[in-house]
């Protein structure tokens, strides 16, 4: 097992940001970044996001899944030294948006499209803040959300009084706004990055904490242990006009297909930081979770890593089997989110005739990370209270308060080494 990365997100984006090799695809939108494009986004939109009159330590909330601006906007705030928070843009109702933007005390938002319908969190932002109609772009006053200020939309078509496009934030963006940007070379790398709610199931769902290196390196330990950095090598000969043979070594990684979604902390750490962390291209079919062209997004990118859970693939299997549609570029399928039947297993193992390595995973929002993972049928019992290398499983006495004499309960702590 390697090291653990001390470093934060902008420098660990820097370090690639000569590579002119492809890091991500967004294959709905038609859009490809080079790992030196990532780089040149990240510092344009940064600059743009404080020139605007956000400050570093300002909190953002990013509602959206799997964009390419969202994914983009994520690594803008890390390198402004804006705390993100990634969030999922289908709200139920105003109540819930208004719950997240005043628990969180976040002074910028920024909204991508929801799948309900057109406009629909600028439409619960004037229901939360009707003030929103009558302000200057910067500079919302709420008695709702007395913290919240900026309202970034990347709806493009679609421009309303007291709201930034996404489009107006890159412009605001030039060379010198970029030189001036925070030094992130004197930051720790335990320096706050994200603020996370969980996700409610088994308590009230609550806000975490998240460092850089807790990014990071939980991008590090789960991508270790599912391969995703594995390396192709081809090898070329060129032979110059001076008849001299030279040999060069072309590294070209297997694609990791993500179906899930990035507003999920743990599939963001693994998933958007892998290209930085492993040198793996990583490939978004669509902006939907289950995207409806996956099949052929695999197939046109010969993607070696599917990621998603045992939900959509039972769906997914049931698709390829009824349409006879192979895969045979699929060597690993990786399962995270829930318990993964026997029978899928099986499954799995019938429709990827190539897919030797099934792993199944737990997320847990507190360490950013997918820190127990199972290979095997029977490892599922083995590896019950054992997690990665790099994390440690304490178990810790509370009480409960509503019984009367004090009766003991035990409760898991996950906490990285």
């Amino acid at each position: 097992m390697s090291q653990p990365i001390s470093t934060t997100i902008p420098a660990l984006v820097h370090e690639h940001s000569k590579l002119d090799r492809v890091a991500a695809v967004f294959d709905s939108e038609n859009i490809s970044y080079t790992f030196s494009q990532l780089t040149n986004e990240m510092e344009m939109l940064a600059a743009g996001l404080l020139s605007s009159g956000l400050e570093p330590g300002d909190r953002v909330l990013i509602c959206g899944s799997n964009n390419a601006q969202f994914f983009t906007s994520t690594l803008a705030c890390a390198r402004g030294g804006l705390i993100f928070s990634l969030i999922n843009p289908n709200f139920a109702n105003a109540s819930q948006l208004h719950y997240a933007l005043k628990k969180g005390e976040f002074r910028a938002i920024i909204c991508f499209p929801a799948n309900k319908e057109a406009e629909f969190l600028n439409n619960l932002l004037n229901e939360i803040a009707p003030e929103l109609k009558h302000s200057a772009k910067g500079h919302l006053s709420s008695k709702a959300l007395p913290k919240l200020t900026h309202i970034i939309m990347a709806e493009e078509d679609h421009k309303h009084a007291g709201t930034f496009t996404l489009s107006e934030i890159f412009g605001r963006s030039n060379r010198e706004r970029i030189e001036k940007l925070p030094n992130f070379e004197d930051w720790s790398t335990h320096q706050l990055a994200a603020i996370q709610f969980t996700t409610g199931t088994s308590a009230p769902a609550k806000l975490v904490g998240l460092s850089h290196y807790q990014l990071i390196n939980g991008c590090r330990v789960a991508a270790e242990a599912i391969g995703v950095d594995t390396t192709v090598l081809f090898y070329r000969i060129y032979i110059l006009y001076t008849s001299q043979l030279i040999f060069s070594l072309l590294l070209m990684h297997g694609a990791l297909c993500c179906a899930l979604p990035l507003f999920k902390i743990p599939v963001f750490a693994l998933v958007a930081l892998a290209p930085f962390v492993s040198g793996t291209r990583v490939l978004f079919p669509s902006p939907s979770p289950l995207p409806k062209f996956l099949f052929e997004s695999i197939k046109k990118h010969q993607c070696a890593q599917l990621l998603t859970n045992a939900v959509a693939l039972r769906l997914v299997l049931k698709i390829a089997l009824a349409r006879k549609i192979e895969l045979p570029s699929v060597k690993t399928v990786i399962l995270i989110g829930e318990r993964v039947p026997l029978d899928l297993l099986k499954s799995i193992a019938k429709q990827f005739q190539n897919a030797n390595k099934i792993f199944n995973g737990y997320m847990l929002t507190e360490v950013a990370s997918v820190p127990i993972i199972t290979s095997e049928e029977t490892s599922v019992v083995k590896n019950v209270g054992k997690p990665l290398r790099g994390f440690t499983v304490c178990f810790k006495v509370t009480y409960a308060p509503f019984i009367t004499l004090p009766q003991q309960l035990n409760r898991t702590v996950l906490n990285r080494i």
